[in-house]
């Protein structure tokens, strides 16, 4: 009985609980003006997670309700809000409909950003701008960045179908990083250079919630980098947005031979109770537009690179002959078929067959009876070795013959050395087999190498070539030929929309034109008379002076007497009355008694009759006729009519490509190819249990293939992937936040690289952060304070491929603790400053520098700095071989007891034979000792752990803003943020930075008297708001942007000077130029390859410029430069936004911004050492000369003389200027940053959005900035902020409220302007463009969209380097369910 009263007790009592939560809310939501149903309003509890979305019909509901009091809350777009109280019974079901009032401005747009608060747009106090989702899903675009370019104040500049990039109110660049980018509060950039890659975020629009876009100064908050505002992209809860939808893309670029673009883009989301779960994605592919840089031609052009592929064929066609006693087989018909790319033009030359005839390397393999046997049955007897090489010709008459093996067998670095020697050497790359220059001549010696190139940028007369003659060398003959216009110069170069270069060799400033080829005199050196030589003249003779009258030129006349009817009568030309004697009668006037004939110049010295030498050929010429026609006019044939040097020069390619799609040889095409992939997905979790607690956990994953602009050159990233995890945590008013983004550079075997000079890069950084934020609130939220600290750690890892951290990779001692006895010099064949397979060592540490002499250091301690990675135990220290003779020693084991090493006798396990009796043990990867240890005591102190200098960058900031509501109409705020960054301030030891240390905060130490350095961010501002959805506010700010990883630590290959290589090179530690002891520094020769100190007395600097509008810079002495400063801007903003009336809305924003500490663009900071009469030349010859003084002085007393200089300055190169003076290391001309000049400009955006009516809208926007230019101190020109002076978009939507289609026009106006990023500079034209797009819905579960971007296809580019664009169709099929 007990029990039955339970269970009923039990059963009331759950019956009484479910009643409980048994409340509905149900309802229709309608129009208030047409009563027409609003189908998607969200209706919610207020302080819930309850709610629900209306449906086709605008019906709502909402279950499971306690009893109680409630506030219902409904928001429409494009409709006020509205919230009513309602009071709820147990178990009741209530109906209540709810009617919404049209509204042209949606005012209940929440943003993030302004504040790192939840606030109204409205009340935010800052200039900003917010995307919604609705603007996002009603345009069909190919990228995020497209909805973004009409907003007020960004600078937006894209450079293919997924690549683009954004910074505001001016100062764009490649390498932009003022522009803070954020997604969902997460930084989003580039880890290694703190680039943000817009198209490797991984977030597909279907995600996106609503995009916020502050601008101005905003460090306060944010920190370093959000110096000119914050870009925040805020994705969709999973609890708030469900369901799925899929989206299909489809698009066609307007240019040729493109492919389709076709996009997908999906987005799940799914709630289980507290719980939401949701995936994004994205997949692209299509054809970028199709764009070459001219870095990238030539780069890839074989005019300049040769081509690497003859040096790689095997056969002697070129350089040194291969000496007929090394046996070479001669390629034969026969051989054709069985050698990939052999033909014809192959007969007769030498093939290299891998078989050393006496000689090789020593150390080398050789020839066996074995291979010999299993080389019999091939038609011409090959042996494969396990490497894959191929020996030709193995026969029983190379038994015992060294073979090339791939190996480094004597220790000396070079591979296979006396081995096939003169086949595949490196002048072999310009042999082509083709007349380039057109003279009739063939791979002739000004068709080689450097002779070639000095051709290119010059300009010879051809009075002034000598002729030279070019042995030809082959197996059966040798002979030579005559070159009459050896090394004549192609003048300027460029290349036009094809590709094709072209010259301006007559330097008319006209590339490819028609002179020398029309018929016309077109450089004005005709002429009636001409002489033998092609020259034309327009006199008969060459004028000389006529001493004696008789119209002749007379070299020998002289004064004497004439016999006239019998009268000596005295030819007295001097008018002297004194005669000619030559009183010994030795047939000269010089001796003593002596009287000279004088003709007339006073001057008592004999000189015969004068004469102008026109032509140069020592005698005097009188000319013949060239007037052919006689119409004294000039005509085809005559002299002087389409002649030599009125050509512009034509190079000939004959049938081979102009295109060598590798252009450093290694392997790896890297010419630009233009098919774009992306692939990219986001993951999330988020756990709200109540309204005090949320938990948000998310991933994401981007791989892609494009190319991006960087101020360097174009890159393609192939298969680069960028990964993040992020955790959120929000209890009641405290926000914690961590992340960690990482890049991953693609595959090895196919890596991103350099589309220019085909270097690779690697990527392996990785960037961590963890925030802290709360808020307070006092006095009814009149008071608010919120407070926080953000840690940034920055761990790059690019072995030495973009920054200089590559120690621990460069197989190379780097701390002075190397192995006794290794190599530490070597010859960079490549002049990379890396040590590469196959480059011959030139010195070693020990007693005479050679390879096998006594160690150095007798104490044999390991002290070599610079020791290079030679595989071999140099200090013979190692145990790790297998003893087989039991004597101690790495050897052999002597069969014959000789005491020699003689070939075929056992060398021991784990050794390694040199060549003669030299015995090294040597790195096999083998544990030959059985100590349990591999290779041990080899290349010691080389790429160890503690050669790290992977540069870890530790950031911390802390930060408050108040503010106060003083009253309805007035609210105060006060920000401030302190940063310190590790290389800025010694505030803050993190000891993380060195060999085996953690990144445990724990292990900080703070030095709280040290404050140099330390970032102070201030704001103060003062908002008025005279009525509701109105706002005045008036702000200061100071804001920051610490100097760049690549501005700090970059390292990396960007052109050629003359000979010298140009790397780009940060600013970590400065710019220090190591000096003798009177302070000189050295300068290296690249000729003579030894260091030198500079000599002020005849020598001078010259900085070659990056600025195109400056030739360069002379200079009397280089300084030391200190490592640079963080950029400050200081900015007074005033700011309106509000509504106007029922029907519009407006923001005006103008603010006045001082800029200093500007970093400047990549400089050059290493000079050029030339001779000083370069600069101390009179050119002009009107007595006035500049000298190195007066440049200083910032005088130049001859303007002309200092143009002409700069056409001179590379035949007078000395050397360049080391900050490295490591033998045998070349150093490069170095570029670089540092701090410089200061800006003050000021600026206005504004914005408008009117109500035409309940279905059509329009929004304006126009931006405008003060200036585009200012003045660059280092080169006294002005610089361009990459940025254009006026800006203006409008959007003019149409909204149907009958049926279900959707349409905009989006127009956008962007001004001209200079732009200058790296290399890349150039003007951007004045550009218009229209956009339009039109949506229809078929039912609730299928929509479409069209959109036609650059509707009037106006080409045009927006960046310098970056393609030309043109019009875009694009078609996007939604389903959502």
């Amino acid at each position: 009985m007990g029990l039955i009263l339970r269970l009923i007790y039990f059963i009331i009592i759950a019956n009484a609980f479910l009643f409980a939560k048994n409340g509905v809310i149900k309802g229709k939501v309608t129009d208030s003006l047409n009563g027409s149903a609003l189908i998607g309003a969200n209706v919610v509890v207020e302080g819930t997670n309850l709610g629900a979305a209306t449906d086709a019909e605008g019906e709502y509901i909402i279950k499971q309700l306690d009893a109680g009091t409630y506030t219902i809350m409904v928001s429409y777009i494009g409709y006020q809000s509205y919230k009513e109280t309602i009071n709820l019974n147990r178990g009741q079901k209530l109906s209540k409909d709810l009617a919404l009032k049209p509204e042209a401005i949606e005012m209940e747009t929440y943003v993030v950003t302004a504040s790192r608060r939840r606030e109204r747009v409205e009340d935010a106090p800052a200039a900003i701008s917010v995307i919604s989702k609705r603007e996002i899903r009603r345009e069909s675009n190919t990228n995020l960045g497209d909805y973004l370019k009409g907003t007020k104040g960004i600078d937006f500049t894209q450079s293919g179908i997924d690549s683009y990039n954004m910074t505001a109110r001016g100062f764009n660049s490649s390498f932009s990083s003022r522009l803070l980018t954020l997604t969902d509060g997460r930084m989003a950039n580039v880890p290694s250079l703190r680039l943000t890659a817009y198209n490797v975020i991984p977030v597909s629009f279907e995600d996106v919630e609503q995009i916020e876009v502050v601008l101005g100064p905003s460090s306060a908050l944010y920190g370093p980098n959000a110096h000119s505002g914050v870009l925040n992209i805020v994705t969709s809860s999973p609890l708030r947005s469900t369901g799925t939808s899929i989206n299909i893309q489809g698009g066609l670029l307007n240019q040729t031979d493109t492919e389709l673009l076709k996009k997908l883009t999906f987005r799940t989301a799914h709630k289980f109770g507290d719980i939401g779960f949701k995936l994004s994605g994205v997949a692209l592919a299509g054809q970028d537009w199709t764009h070459f840089n001219q870095d990238e031609i030539e780069g890839h052009d074989p005019a300049f690179i040769g081509r690497p592929n003859l040096k790689h064929d095997r056969l002697d066609k070129g350089g040194i002959l291969a000496p007929s006693g090394d046996n070479n087989p001669i390629f034969n018909q026969d051989m054709i078929d069985f050698v990939e790319g052999a033909d014809e033009s192959w007969l007769g030359y030498y093939w290299g067959d891998y078989i050393s005839e006496s000689g090789g390397e020593d150390g080398s393999p050789i020839i066996t009876q074995q291979m010999i046997e299993l080389a019999s049955s091939d038609p011409f007897n090959r042996f494969t070795l396990p490497n894959g090489m191929v020996l030709w010709f193995v026969t029983q008459d190379r038994l015992g013959k060294i073979y090339a093996d791939g190996i480094d067998n004597d220790g000396d670095g070079a591979i296979d050395e006396q081995i096939d020697i003169g086949i595949d050497d490196e002048e072999e790359a310009w042999v082509d087999g083709v007349d380039n220059d057109g003279d009739g001549l063939i791979d002739e010696s000004d068709e080689l190498g450097s002779a070639w190139l000095d051709r290119f940028g010059s300009q010879t007369a051809v009075a002034n070539l000598e002729a030279t003659t070019t042995v030809y060398s082959r197996p059966d003959s040798t002979f030579s030929v005559v070159d009459d216009f050896h090394k004549s110069g192609f003048g300027d170069y460029t290349y036009d929309s094809d590709g094709r270069i072209v010259f301006d060799t007559n330097d008319n400033g006209v590339y490819d034109d028609d002179w020398g080829t029309n018929g016309i005199d077109d450089d004005g050196d005709w002429g009636p008379y001409k002489d033998n030589l092609g020259n034309a003249y327009d006199v008969p003779y060459e004028p000389f002076t006529d001493l004696n009258g008789n119209g002749l030129y007379d070299s020998d006349v002289g004064e004497g007497y004439a016999d006239i009817l019998g009268t000596l009568v005295l030819l007295d030309f001097g008018l002297d009355g004194i005669p000619a004697d030559d009183a010994n009668g030795d047939g000269d006037y010089d001796d003593e008694g002596d009287t000279p004939p004088d003709y007339g110049e006073g001057n008592g010295i004999w000189d015969g009759e004068t004469y102008e030498n026109l032509n140069g050929n020592d005698q005097w010429d009188i000319f013949d006729n060239n007037d052919n026609n006689g119409d004294g006019l000039p005509s085809p044939g005559e002299n002087g009519v389409d002649e030599f040097d009125e050509r512009d020069f034509s190079l000939n390619y004959g049938n081979n490509s102009n295109v060598y799609k590798d252009a450093n040889d290694d392997g790896i095409e890297d010419y630009p190819v233009f098919n774009v992939r992306n692939y990219r997905y986001d993951l999330r979790t988020d756990w709200e249990p109540n309204s005090d607690f949320s938990l948000s956990l998310s991933h994401g994953f981007a791989w892609a293939r494009n190319i991006n602009i960087t101020g360097i050159a174009r890159y393609l990233a192939d298969g680069w992937i960028y990964r993040y995890y992020q955790s959120r945590l929000r209890w009641k008013n405290l926000f914690l936040q961590s992340y960690l983004n990482t890049s991953y550079s693609g595959d090895p075997t196919n890596p991103t690289r350099n589309l220019a000079t085909g270097s690779l890069i690697y990527d392996r950084s990785k960037k961590f952060s963890f925030q802290l934020q709360h808020l307070n609130e006092w006095k009814d939220g009149d008071i608010r304070f919120v407070w926080g600290m953000d840690y940034f750690l920055t761990m790059p890892d690019t072995r030495g491929t973009i920054l200089s951290d590559k120690d621990l990779s460069d197989r190379r001692d780097n701390n002075g603790n190397g192995e006794a006895g290794s190599p530490y010099v070597f010859d960079d064949r490549n002049d990379d400053t890396w040590y590469d397979d196959g480059e011959r060592f030139t010195r070693w540490a020990t007693d005479d520098l050679s390879q096998f002499s006594s160690l150095t250091d007798s104490t044999n301690s390991d002290a070599v700095f610079g020791a290079i990675s030679d595989g071999l135990d140099n200090d013979r220290d190692s145990d790790d071989f297998t003893d087989l003779n039991q004597n101690g020693i790495p050897d052999y084991t002597d069969i014959n007891g000789n005491g020699e090493y003689d070939i075929g006798e056992a060398i021991e396990p784990g050794v390694r034979w040199l060549g003669g009796q030299n015995f090294y043990v040597y790195a096999d990867g083998i544990d030959n000792d059985g100590d349990g240890k591999i290779d041990e005591n080899i290349d010691e102190g080389i790429d160890e752990a503690s050669e790290d200098n992977r540069y870890t960058v530790n950031e911390l900031g802390a930060y408050y803003q108040i503010n106060w509501k003083i009253n309805k109409k007035w609210e105060l705020i006060q920000a401030t943020r302190l940063d310190a960054h590790d290389r800025l301030t010694d505030m803050i030891q993190f000891n993380n930075q060195g060999y085996s240390m953690g990144y445990s905060p724990f292990d900080w130490k703070f030095n709280f008297n040290d404050l140099e350095g330390l970032q102070i961010s201030p704001k103060v501002g003062l908002v008025h708001r005279p009525r509701e959805n109105q706002n005045f506010r008036l702000t200061w700010a100071r804001a920051f942007n610490t100097p760049t990883n690549q501005a700090l630590f970059l390292d990396i290959f960007v052109t050629r000077v003359s000979v010298f290589k140009v790397y780009a090179q940060g600013a970590d530690g400065g710019y220090v130029f190591p000096r003798d002891s009177i302070g000189n520094p050295y300068y290296y020769k690249p000729y003579e390859g030894v260091y030198d100190v500079v000599d002020t007395s005849n020598s001078i600097y010259f900085y070659p410029s990056t600025d195109p509008k400056i030739d360069g810079f002379y200079g009397k002495q280089v300084n030391d430069l200190p490592e640079i400063q963080p950029e400050v801007v200081n900015t007074l903003e005033f700011g309106y936004k509000g509504r106007l009336n029922n029907l519009l809305f407006g923001t005006l924003d103008i603010y006045a911004s001082s800029y200093s500490s500007f970093v400047s663009p990549v400089t050059f900071i290493t000079p050029i050492v030339i001779e000083k009469s370069i600069l101390e030349t009179d050119y002009n010859s009107d007595g006035v000369l500049n000298t190195i003084e007066d440049i200083t002085d910032n005088e130049i007393p001859d303007q002309e003389d200092y143009d002409e200089s700069f056409n001179h300055w590379r035949g007078g190169i000395k050397g360049v200027t080391a900050m490295d003076t490591i033998p045998g290391y070349t150093p490069p001309v170095v570029v670089g940053y540092i701090n410089y000049g200061e800006v003050d400009m000021w600026g206005l955006d504004a914005s408008l959005t009117a109500l035409l009516n309940l279905e059509w809208s329009i929004d304006a926007n126009y931006s405008y900035l003060g200036m585009n230019e200012f003045l660059n101190p280092i080169t006294n020109a002005m610089d361009p902020i990459n940025a254009p002076r006026h800006k203006m978009g409008m959007k003019l939507q149409y909204n149907s409220r009958k049926f279900p289609i959707t349409g905009s026009l989006n127009a956008r106006y962007v001004d001209g302007f200079n732009w200058s990023s790296g290399i890349y500079f150039g003007e951007i034209k004045p550009y218009t463009l229209f956009d339009v797009h039109f949506g229809y819905k078929f039912n609730d579960y299928l929509k479409a969209n069209f959109t036609i971007t650059n509707l009037l296809n106006h080409y045009h580019t927006e960046i310098i380097g970056g393609p030309s664009l043109g019009r875009v169709l694009l078609l996007r099929m939604q389903t959502t369910f």
